[in-house]
């Protein structure tokens, strides 16, 4: 062994200014509903789509038979649909996030001083 070790030297930097946003219980719930909801839609709208778009691909350049062409068809449908079911509102609460985060920095005032002890 070599001796005792010597502890990594710890370097650290004074941050300039902090902000703090005081928020309400409902403005937090209103931010994770929807924040989870968003999220969800945006994922599954985008594996619609792409699932979509290699079915509808593999329609439009390969031969199948009569049975497996239906059933490529009965997938671009669906997942279509599953496209627009989850797409639509995605595309309409995307914005909710940054409207209520808006509203929490629009009530930005003068800074007051921290308080003495």
């Amino acid at each position: 062994m070599n001796g005792p070790q010597k502890d990594a030297e710890i370097v650290t930097y004074k941050i300039p200014r902090i902000e703090v946003y005081q928020l309400t219980d409902d403005e937090i719930c209103r931010i994770e509903e929807v924040c989870g909801q968003v999220n969800q839609d945006f994922s599954f709208a985008t594996t619609f789509l792409s699932f979509g778009i290699a079915f509808l691909l593999a329609l439009l350049t390969a031969t199948f038979s009569e049975r497996l062409h239906t059933i490529f068809i009965i997938v671009v449908v669906i997942c279509g649909i599953g496209f627009l079911y989850t797409g639509i509102p995605w595309w309409g609460q995307r914005k909710k996030v940054p409207d209520v985060v808006a509203k929490i920095r629009s009530r930005k005032t003068e800074p007051q001083a921290p308080p003495t002890t």
